[in-house]
């Protein structure tokens, strides 16, 4: 951190209040809120190896920041939302498609009240329903409406002047017109579809009970509005009105099918929310459902974009609390969501200060209401798969003009069919992990995804070049010219002696270990310098044994280690390795023929800058391979080329700039993904371990058994005591206690 910033930091006050960071432009790339702003912001400047990938990368690219001082934390909960809304930054978690949600208006403040369909809530007396993120379902219920309710369609200005002099209020009144756009009265008075306020035909009374009706239809109360056309039909049907019947009966069905999935039902007649979402491919999609009187009157879906920040789970749902209810006119009495949020009790004060009655956020653990979020995580669910076969079949014109321009571009002689990418994930040099992601004619192929543990780590010292050295090297090693001579070696075996037929016999020691499993231990290999991509698969399938642990040369062992051979940190064997000689195994299981592995791509991109471009080019150069070559860095989407000193930069909208967008982001979420997974295991394994009476024998038993750390957490003592017995079960739930 440079004098700059530490100089700022001295001078950041106590108080509550937002901040925002800053790049080298001076553009705000993330707003945030803060309850101690100095705290807050200290936080991100002091080495923290809990800090996100999303915090890492963001700060890589602060150079200031600004703040403003609140007198709550929830006000600064209300300036941060606002302020996300018009600045739009980058590293805030923000709506896929840059739309304004679509709302139901109802002029209640005008003497004829309209009915409209806005995209914004305005500073009125007006009613307004929603928000949905669609305004076709608004278009659909509009239909429905104007075929049971006549009221008005038009957009003129009609104010009341009282009654007509000598004619019944009830019949006629003074009206006057002005903003008329049309001739008046128009068609739908003569369909009856409209009872013409325009030339003072109805009372006011009568036009407000038909608009009450309608808002009882819009806030979910139209069972009585059914119960109402029943009666009407069957009445008709008695006087043989069968085609006025017809019509009812038609009515009917289409508010039914309009809200067919009234079926799901609380235990209670309270108005809720339930939220719930699917994670996929760096977006967010978001299932909600609204229950209105124990009912369920409608559904939704938001997808939340993601894709660059690689943003927690608490971010995630609190982004879309945020972004949902801030403008939403109908906020239920409570909202279920799947887990709390850091922010939980400033969002229900947040929530009570707009809509004016108490909210409460509940993550139920059990029972219906937790039923309930498991029905809307697979809407959720759903909703991700439905969406990606759109976005494929919409973008496959534009993936083949990318893939077109990038041949043209790299000046390849055939379009890239199969492009893997690579990206190196980290949290502060530990859990090293990378991910080889293959698209092929520009769209995902995730059953040839595939992702590395990194052995060449350092805690606190990551090195991302060497990270990518090391992966690129274990996966282009299946592709090496001559592989497919690679059995050409015959072995015979004899007692403890193997030889090599059809060259200078060499003598190889085994010794056949007892015990439950047998591991075959092959001593140091003397006599001319046999190449270990032949020699390892015709051991393999000489030796019985699973695994078999080589003494070798560090020469040797840099030579074997490219061919499947892991080095062992400790001695699995009784006997002692020989002087300048070191541990590896084979574990035979990894010889399999894996499809994605021995497939050639026609393209290979690396996620970074110039240096991680020379390691993939050493790579390739190791096994003589001529596979094309770039790298995309994040910062300005630079593509870098071998044998080119300056990067080259695409237009924002440019078909190839977004294939390879994708493709890297997509490479990025895998990566991560692993990470949090080893991250989280070892978090589970130690925190088992370091229980007392609990070893790894018996945390290896637990998670075997029962799989998880929150589960073992949530069974009774007996069940327990069946894998650790008694005395072990009770000490491990009186520490969970």
């Amino acid at each position: 951190m440079n004098k700059y910033l530490q100089h700022l930091l001295k001078n950041v006050p106590v108080s509550p209040g937002i901040y925002r960071m800053l790049d080298s432009e001076g553009q705000t790339i993330y707003v945030g809120k803060a309850k101690n702003l100095r705290n807050r912001l200290r936080s991100y400047f002091r080495s923290n190896k809990e800090h996100t990938v999303k915090t890492r990368r963001m700060l890589e690219k602060v150079v200031d920041f600004k703040y403003s001082v609140t007198s709550t934390e929830l006000e600064a909960l209300i300036l941060e939302t606002n302020l996300i809304k018009e600045l739009r930054p980058h590293y805030n978690i923000l709506m896929k498609d840059d739309k304004n949600f679509a709302y139901i208006k109802v002029t209640i403040n005008e003497d004829y009240p309209r009915i409209q369909i806005v995209r914004k809530i305005g500073r009125d007396r007006a009613r307004y329903f929603g928000p949905k993120t669609a305004a076709s379902k608004y278009h659909e219920i509009l239909h429905l409406l104007r075929k049971i309710f006549p009221y008005r369609n038009c957009g003129l200005e009609i104010q009341d002047l009282g009654p007509a002099d000598g004619v019944d209020p009830a019949k006629q009144r003074n009206v006057l017109v002005t903003r008329a756009s049309i001739k008046y009265p128009c068609l739908d008075l003569h369909i009856k579809r409209c009872l013409a306020p325009c030339i003072g035909r109805p009372s006011l009374e009568e036009y407000r009970t038909i608009i009450e009706k309608i808002i009882d239809f819009l806030e979910g109360r139209y069972q009585g509005m059914v119960d109402e056309l029943q009666k009407q039909m069957r009445e008709a049907a008695s006087l043989k009105l069968f085609e006025r019947a017809a019509q009812l009966r038609d009515k009917i069905q289409s508010i039914e099918k309009l809200f067919e999935f009234q079926a799901i039902n609380t235990p209670d007649h309270h108005h809720s929310d339930v939220v719930n979402y699917w994670r996929q491919e760096g977006k967010a999609y978001f299932n909600i459902f609204q229950i209105r009187d124990g009912r369920l009157i409608d559904q939704q879906n938001l997808v939340l974009d993601d894709s660059r920040n690689g943003s927690t789970d608490q971010e995630i749902l609190s982004a879309f609390l945020q972004i949902f209810y801030s403008e939403n006119s109908d906020i239920p009495q409570e909202i279920l969501i799947p887990t709390p949020t850091a922010h939980d009790r400033i969002h229900e004060q947040w929530l009570h200060k707009i809509c004016h009655h108490h909210v409460k956020l509940i993550s139920p653990q059990k029972g219906k209401k937790e039923k309930l979020l498991e029905i809307s995580l697979e809407n959720a669910a759903s909703f991700a798969r439905q969406s990606r076969v759109k976005w494929e079949a919409e973008s496959a014109n534009d993936r083949e003009e990318g893939l077109e321009n990038l041949a043209r571009l790299l000046g390849l002689k055939k379009i890239p069919k199969r492009i893997e990418c690579y990206d190196i994930s980290h949290l502060s040099g530990t859990h090293t992990v990378a991910s080889m992601v293959v698209f092929e004619k520009g769209f995902p192929r995730r059953d040839q995804y595939r992702h590395f543990k990194v052995s060449l780590e350092t805690p606190g010292k990551p090195d991302d070049f060497f990270s990518m050295q090391e992966v690129l090297m274990r996966r282009l090693k299946y592709l090496r010219p001559g592989q497919e001579h690679k059995n050409s070696l015959v072995l015979r075996k004899i007692g403890n002696v193997i030889t090599v037929k059809a060259q200078k016999d060499i003598n190889l020691k085994i010794d056949i270990l007892s015990g439950n499993k047998l591991k075959t231990f092959l001593g140091p290999l003397n006599g001319p310098n046999l190449a270990a991509e032949k020699l390892i698969p015709a051991l393999a399938a000489k030796i019985d044994s699973r695994r078999i642990y080589f003494a070798l040369t560090r020469q040797q062992a840099d030579s074997f280690e490219k061919f499947g051979l892991q080095k062992l940190r400790n001695n699995p064997l009784e006997q002692r390795c020989p002087r300048g000689h070191q541990w590896l195994v084979l574990d035979k299981s990894r010889l399999h023929r894996d499809d994605s592995f021995m497939r050639t791509p026609d393209l290979i991109v690396v996620d970074g800058g110039k240096g991680q471009l020379a390691q993939a080019i050493k790579a390739t150069e190791q096994f003589n391979l001529e596979i094309p070559l770039l790298s995309l860095a994040k910062r300005h989407e630079e593509i870098y080329l071998p044998g080119s000193k300056t990067p080259l930069r695409l237009s924002d909208n440019d078909a190839t700039r977004l294939l390879l967008q994708h493709l890297r982001d997509e490479s990025h979420r895998f990566a991560i993904e692993y990470n949090r997974k080893l991250r989280k295991k070892d978090y589970t394994v130690s925190a088992l371990e370091n229980l007392p009476g609990i070893g790894k024998k018996k945390t290896a038993l637990l998670l075997k058994s029962f799989g998880s750390l929150e589960r073992i957490k949530t069974l009774p003592v007996d069940k327990i005591s069946e894998v650790i017995g008694k005395r072990s079960a009770q000490l491990l739930k009186n520490t969970f206690n």
